[in-house]
């Protein structure tokens, strides 16, 4: 498998680490603050989609700039596997294309990604204690 790495493979995963930071942290905005045509406005305190809010927006910020990346994508992978069991299995059945689960598979994945790989570079972990952490 050599000959598919390039030397901006790198960059490349930067790239897609910070992008599906920031969309997982654009989710959690949108669940707090009921925002881009979040269903029944902004959640309630204390249910179970604030949670789920407050958690996207930690794991997406983590993501983002890089730090502590890989106990994020764990939390990450366990919460959207609860999500898509909580909240599309029990109402939609098991098919993701029937039940809108995509998201949370795909999202799901992602997280295993960033947990084999860490941060990577461009991460704010690395630029103030010079290596991972966890």
């Amino acid at each position: 498998m050599a000959y598919l790495e390039t030397k901006y493979g790198d960059y490349l995963y930067v790239v897609f680490r910070m992008g599906v930071g920031a969309l997982f942290l654009m989710l959690g905005i949108q669940k707090l603050l009921g925002l881009w045509g979040m269903p029944g406005g902004p959640a309630a305190f204390g249910t179970l989609i604030w949670y789920a809010g407050i958690f996207e927006i930690m794991i997406g910020l983590s993501l983002a700039t890089g730090v502590l990346t890989r106990l994020a994508s764990f939390f990450g992978v366990i919460m959207m596997i609860v999500a898509y069991i909580l909240g599309h299995v029990s109402v939609g059945g098991w098919n993701p294309a029937v039940n809108m689960g995509m998201p949370a598979l795909a999202f799901m994945l992602a997280f295993l990604a960033t947990l084999a790989f860490g941060a990577r570079r461009a991460s704010l972990e690395k630029a103030v204690f010079g290596k991972e952490i966890f």
